[in-house]
């Protein structure tokens, strides 16, 4: 998809679309909108009165764009004012995602509140976004040459630079990337698949290494080893180092972790069969970590990032782990399983153990680790824990200009005692009360430098279409990952 800003206003813009965002308070037209509604012959307000398009109610409307030069106008809801990259990035994905199928080649996006370099940028990832189609993977028959149709061409109205727009574009390709890993079923992309997909990224110059069962026994990675111990595809560690990596100061290399349970059947404490098929994407932050540093590779090579990917299946075989049993991890503590289905945590554990000893002085782990998190934000707020809170905020920051949305939540360290055992150092699931916490306080007990940890439980996937995105994987964390290695690549020179 090709990027370009113009210094064209709306009202002069030529495209096959323009889209004109409509905030919830703005039922009467005033200001900017006034003005290219006059300018367009009054077709805006016309669509509102007749209640074809209803700021409150309807996410887009593709109406005729009267005396403008584009063609048509493609009316969406903005909601309300404020957090700029996360609105523009939306705006951008539903724009491109209701114009999927259709005959539009180019379209003119007007952000409307003079956004900076960040926010053209994340609307420039969500225009890439918005065109992606689950269907693309496996629908060979359904997935059609005229649905796959979709615009070529997106025009920024305004001030963008065209180095905020091509940086946009390549983080877009990044999460379409990460939603295809995401969105593969089990029996396409297990742990050996993974460690394929990862080993392709050397032609993006990066360095690739692979454990497999045998090097991890050796390291003492009893708790990775424990939850894949029943399924049929054995475990794999995959590590992907960036060329900045090697070269790096000695107390500046940052390793992002993903959760890679290709499939999670809840192990011998299974899970309810009603939807259990979307635990495929249990794997969505060993795709984020993958696609993100992928990304950075294309973006930034010298930055000093290593991304790190356990891979399992959670299955209840006959050699499956059970509840009571007692596994060593790598740093030497050991942990009573008294939740098979408590196992993102476990496999975190252990490469977030390796990660340290690797070098890594920072750490980021992105999991889709409880229902909690989706019961309490839902699917559009991730929620991360920060050791040092200052380490958080830096994330938090780079997911504010990426366009998604990170709220911190605290790292209670009282709810340690829920997790005494009475056989070991510590159970791997607590109470069930406060349960999002208590699994961010579990994980805390295995890092020792600077760590963030990221549920994307509730914001990984969709349950069903939306306006900006299919049923599936979402890309939750990606844009985030590589605008907070970016920086932080820039400040370790």
């Amino acid at each position: 998809m090709r990027m370009r800003a113009t210094t064209d206003g709306p009202a002069s813009v030529e495209a096959d679309v323009l889209a004109v965002p409509v905030y919830k308070d703005e039922t009467d037209l005033s200001g900017d909108l006034a003005e290219l509604d006059a300018a367009a012959g009054g077709v805006i307000h016309d669509a509102i009165a007749w209640g074809e398009f209803n700021p409150i109610e309807h996410a887009a409307a593709l109406i005729d764009g009267g005396s403008l030069p584009a063609g048509r106008l493609l009316l969406l809801n903005a909601g309300l004012r404020g957090r700029a990259g996360f609105r523009a990035r939306r705006l951008a994905q539903v724009a491109t995602r209701q114009l999927n199928g259709r005959g539009a080649r180019t379209l003119a996006l007007w952000l409307r509140d003079g956004e900076d370099d960040d926010a053209f940028a994340a609307a420039a990832a969500g225009a890439v976004a918005g065109t992606y189609r689950s269907t693309a993977i496996y629908g060979r028959v359904r997935d059609t040459e005229a649905m796959a149709r979709s615009v070529d061409e997106v025009v920024f109205v305004g001030g963008a630079s065209q180095a905020a727009l091509d940086r946009g574009a390549t983080v877009g390709e990044g999460i379409l990337f990460g939603r295809d890993l995401a969105n593969r079923s089990a029996n396409d992309l297990y742990p050996e698949r993974m460690a394929e997909v990862a080993r392709a990224l050397t032609d993006d110059g990066c360095e690739v290494e692979v454990l497999g069962p045998e090097q991890m026994e050796e390291l003492g990675m009893g708790l990775l080893l424990g939850v894949g111990q029943g399924a049929t595809h054995e475990p794999r560690l995959i590590a992907v180092r960036l060329p900045g990596w090697k070269d790096a100061p000695d107390d500046r290399r940052l390793a992002i972790v993903g959760k890679g349970v290709c499939f999670d059947s809840g192990g011998i404490s299974i899970k309810p069969s009603e939807n259990m098929g979307d635990m495929k994407h249990d794997k969505s932050g060993a795709a984020a970590v993958i696609a993100a540093v992928r990304t950075l590779a294309r973006l930034a090579p010298e930055t000093p990032l290593m991304a790190v990917a356990p891979m399992v299946e959670n299955m209840p075989g006959g050699n499956a782990q059970r509840p009571g049993d007692v596994v060593k991890a790598m740093n030497g503590m050991t942990v009573e399983v008294t939740n098979t289905d408590a196992e993102g945590r476990l496999i975190l554990a252990d490469a977030m153990t390796w990660a340290e000893r690797q070098g890594a002085t920072h750490l980021v782990d992105v999991a889709t680790l409880t229902g909690a998190h989706s019961i309490a934000f839902g699917d559009q707020v991730s929620a991360y824990f920060a050791k040092p809170r200052e380490w958080g905020d830096e994330l938090a920051a780079a997911a504010d200009r990426a366009g998604e949305w990170f709220w911190e939540m605290p790292l209670v360290g009282e709810y340690r005692a829920s997790y005494d055992s009475p056989y070991a150092d510590i159970v791997n699931s607590g109470t069930r009360d406060g349960g999002l916490i208590k699994s961010a306080v579990f994980l805390s007990e295995f890092a020792t430098v600077p760590w963030i940890h990221v549920d994307i439980a509730g914001t990984a996937y969709l349950n069903a279409d939306k306006p900006y995105g299919p049923k599936g994987a979402t890309g939750a964390a990606v844009s985030a990952l590589v605008a907070l290695a970016l920086e932080y690549g820039a400040n370790s020179r």
